[in-house]
């Protein structure tokens, strides 16, 4: 794949630039060596125009003064005082970038690049101006899991499209694949389109933002995709790390769960998400929560309820204001019988095929803007 933006009609031109912007809260503590190996794997891309920024989240340990001393003027270093989370923290951080940034990649400090990701992203949304978020394929750093984005089921739980076994058989195809949302740990968005946005919902914190974010993209008529000829590592779960429940991240991945459902689904799906689905998953986790004595899973459980019957004011606004443009999300929605039943991983598969496309061709002259869009 030829370099995005180096030739037109003949005629070097300036690469569009890139800002690789990594977020990280006591990075430097918790990850060790490979922060090096994320920050190196920024540093190292093919593409020729790219800035990389640390944003620091108020670390309690030395990442800042490290990433500073180590990278020196390879690396600009944000300082945001406190830790403000994945989305107002990200958010914070754009603001520190100069105006001619065109697309932005959101990068965990755990995540490892390969030499050509930015440049085969870049390509494809400079040579397809509906796609507004991109994400390469995603292989876990011990090799044993693979995917490419997600859909959501039909009570609002996120289906990761496992391709686990067949990355050999992706890779060979030129296509990409069009999904509700791709990772927060290494994707693209157009710099425009972010800021249209507005942002990642500062709300949420963390967990579940992508799938906000890419719904509100698609909201506007923008696609998200994934493309698995660029290839990335991430450090998933409890892959290297101690095997325990963090409350704080099983709190608010299921809260913003239901946010999610309820800003963005058709009304029949909230309503059997909301009927259905959440009474049985406040009955298994109080359950759970005698039988292994894990009050805190109860507790949180409660709070869950409480604090999305308390917002619903604020979820009704959100949905008056993005739902109606979202007629094609029931396209990316999948089907269970029962909130019992979670999504076959080859019935994900099957999804993903069915939404290929080939990779854009190179376009001479500039693309023009799709008709209708603001």
């Amino acid at each position: 794949m030829q370099q995005a933006g180096s030739h037109d009609a003949g005629r070097p031109v300036t690469p569009s630039k890139v800002a690789i912007v990594i977020l990280g809260y006591n990075a430097r503590k918790s990850l060790g060596p490979l922060l090096d190996r994320a920050i190196d794997s920024a540093l190292g891309q093919s593409y020729g125009n790219v800035k990389v920024i640390f944003a620091d989240n108020g670390s309690a340990d030395d990442s800042a003064e490290y990433v500073s001393s180590k990278y020196g003027d390879k690396v600009r270093v944000v300082r945001l005082g406190r830790n403000y989370g994945f989305c107002l923290g990200n958010n914070l951080a754009v603001r520190h970038l100069s105006p001619d940034i065109k697309y932005i990649l959101f990068m965990n400090p755990d995540a490892v690049l390969e030499e050509r990701y930015v440049e085969k992203l870049v390509g494809i949304m400079e040579r397809d101006e509906s796609v507004g978020i991109a994400q390469g394929l995603q292989r876990s750093l011990g090799g044993s899991f693979s995917s490419l984005g997600g859909y959501v089921d039909s009570y609002g739980r996120a289906v990761e499209v496992d391709v686990s076994g067949l990355e050999g058989r992706l890779s060979g195809l030129d296509a990409v694949f069009e999904v509700a949302w791709a990772s927060g740990s290494a994707m693209m968005v157009r710099r425009e389109l972010f800021e249209r946005l507005g942002g990642f919902s500062p709300e949420l914190f963390m967990y579940h933002d992508e799938i906000d974010l890419c719904a509100r993209a698609l909201s506007l008529g923008y696609r998200t995709v994934v493309y698995p000829r660029a290839v990335y590592y991430h450090r998933r779960g409890t892959e290297g790390a101690p095997k325990r429940i963090n409350w704080l991240s099983w709190y608010l991945a299921n809260r913003n769960k239901w946010l999610t459902t309820v800003r963005y689904f058709p009304l029949k799906h909230v309503l059997r998400a909301l009927l259905l689905y959440l009474p049985v998953e406040v009955l298994i986790n109080v359950l759970k929560s005698v039988r292994k004595g894990e009050r805190a899973r109860a507790r949180l459980q409660l709070r869950i309820v409480w604090h999305v019957a308390r917002n619903l004011r604020r979820e009704a606004s959100f949905r008056r204001r993005w739902r109606p443009g979202l007629r094609g999300l029931e396209g990316f929605i999948m089907d269970v019988p029962s909130p019992l039943i979670g999504v076959d991983p080859r019935r994900a598969l099957r999804k993903l095929l069915s939404h290929a496309h080939g990779a854009p061709r190179p376009k001479s002259g500039r693309a023009k803007a799709s008709p209708g869009r603001a």
